[in-house]
């Protein structure tokens, strides 16, 4: 009996907290409670619900009318927001790139121009053949020699103890490569023609004179092998 007594006071109570509630907070006040009176609320709540254990119906009966009070009056439902895990996107969805917007690449590191071996090999050679046929013209007097020329050469033979013999002929050809430059004579030996390729700046060749000057048209006189009176002036 005692304990049914208690209840019923405890709901007379609970009845003349419901009748007299919070007062609610206008739209015009304030649209939403402040979080620490939320905090304040929800630990008061909190409180009740743990010192009152639920022994019996009564008490069972009392924290549902007080969770339900406390959400009727005291939280309006307008004040609730609900999360939502959609994204919504506002105005253009694309957005426009600037016209003068430029991306700017990472800075690389300059690029070292180099040569390959054989080129650089190539120049230098060039290099040295020019300053030896330098070199060779500032010892001893060469003319100039062209194919149609007729020239009587000095010639050191290292194989007949270098004696000296006198060579004569017309220039067929010549080639030009710097130091190793060359040319080709054609001469009549007991009525044979004979054809000797010599160096130009070779060391054996002690002199080279100039006696006659034909002009051609050609850079090579290879057909002067089919006659054999081309040096029979001379």
């Amino acid at each position: 009996m005692q304990s049914i007594r208690s209840s019923t006071r405890l709901l007379q109570r609970t009845r003349l907290s419901i009748s007299n509630p919070l007062p609610r907070f206008s739209s015009s006040s304030s649209a939403s409670l402040s979080d620490n009176e939320s905090r304040k609320l929800g630990e008061g709540f909190d409180s009740f619900r743990s010192t009152r254990a639920f022994d019996s119906p009564a008490s069972y009966l009392i924290s549902s009318l007080t969770k339900a009070a406390s959400y009727s009056s005291v939280v309006p439902r307008q004040n609730f927001t609900y999360s939502s895990r959609c994204f919504s996107t506002s105005g253009d969805s694309v957005q426009s790139v600037p016209q003068g917007f430029t991306v700017s690449a990472p800075d690389a590191p300059p690029r070292i121009k180099f040569k390959r071996l054989d080129k650089t090999a190539k120049h230098i050679m060039q290099i040295v053949d020019k300053e030896a046929v330098e070199e060779v013209r500032t010892r001893r007097e060469i003319p100039e020699i062209r194919p149609g020329y007729i020239v009587q050469l000095k010639v050191e033979v290292p194989e007949n103890k270098r004696r000296v013999s006198i060579v004569k002929g017309i220039v067929i050809a010549r080639r030009n490569a710097g130091l190793n430059s060359t040319f080709r004579i054609r001469r009549l030996v007991a009525g044979v023609g004979v054809e000797s390729m010599f160096p130009l700046y070779s060391p054996n060749l002690r002199e080279i004179k100039v006696l006659d000057k034909k002009r051609v048209r050609r850079a090579k006189l290879y057909y002067l092998r089919d006659k054999m009176n081309a040096l029979k002036k001379h």
